[in-house]
């Protein structure tokens, strides 16, 4: 039986992909940092809960390590993380550091713990979710988007310090998602316009988000189509709004967006 090690996997996209992979078949070891949130995850099959903090170093040793000794793991997807939004000069120092602490070197952390494995085996995959903000500069992102670029620059280093042992490197790549992604901090603070149009330009027309349904899918998608493809936009409306930013000179592109969002 196949496996795939999840973390974040108690709301979100997380637990979409942990039932989709499921369903399909696979073990799924779900982490979380608060087990009494799995809900309904644990009368899943092959579904095998452990606790997993992105701020607890010690804790994301155990966890990944008692996982290896139990398990021949497949996958490893790299999906807990939060944001946290408002002009730069309003964020917190102590929550600046809480934000990377979690979603860059807690992510670090646990992919350090994942790599001797697939080394030795000579196949696998590690997908970690970023975020379009990691690639498109939004106002507001100025810590979330430099950490989800930092999460985006070690998938891409690790595609080639990986792929001479044939493990794949991607990049789960979400817009706006349904989700209750949680953003702690969320200062308008005279940017309410520029909000407002920002939430129109992730929607494309769209009435709402699309749905961590279709991001499983993706993330499926991505272990087994044998692709060499690192950045897969992880639903329809993400994939066209990227797909512009390729597209487009990067100085015409940030004229454009300017005028979307404060004209």
């Amino acid at each position: 039986m196949k496996t795939i090690f999840i973390t974040g996997a108690s709301s979100g996209i997380g637990r979409e992909t942990t039932k989709y992979f499921s369903n399909h078949g696979w073990r799924v070891i779900a982490t979380m940092r608060n087990l009494q949130k799995a809900g309904d995850l644990s009368s899943i099959p092959n579904v095998v809960l452990m606790p997993l903090d992105l701020l607890n170093p010690e804790q994301i040793k155990e966890t990944c390590q008692k996982s290896l000794e139990q398990y021949d793991i497949d996958v490893l997807f790299n999906n807990a993380g939060y944001g946290i939004m408002g002009p730069f000069e309003k964020l917190p120092e102590k929550e600046i550091r809480k934000l990377f602490d979690t979603d860059v070197i807690g992510t670090m952390l646990v992919t350090q713990q994942f790599i001797p494995h697939f080394k030795k085996r000579k196949s696998g995959a590690i997908l970690t979710t970023t975020s379009l903000a990691g690639i498109i500069a939004l106002p507001r992102d100025g810590a979330y988007g430099a950490a989800k670029r930092a999460q985006q620059g070690m998938v891409e280093s690790l595609y080639y310090e990986l792929k001479p042992f044939g493990v794949k490197l991607a990049a789960m790549v979400p817009g706006g998602t349904k989700t209750n992604f949680q953003t702690p901090i969320n200062i308008l603070d005279g940017y309410d316009k520029a909000a407002a149009n920002q939430r129109n330009y992730l929607l494309d027309g769209n009435a709402e988000f699309p749905g961590p349904e279709e991001a499983a899918e993706v993330v499926w998608t991505a272990v087994n189509d044998g692709k060499d493809q690192i950045v897969y936009p992880t639903d329809s409306v993400c994939r066209k709004l990227y797909d512009e930013y390729k597209d487009t000179n990067i100085e015409d592109f940030k004229i454009t967006l300017y005028d979307k969002l404060f004209c």
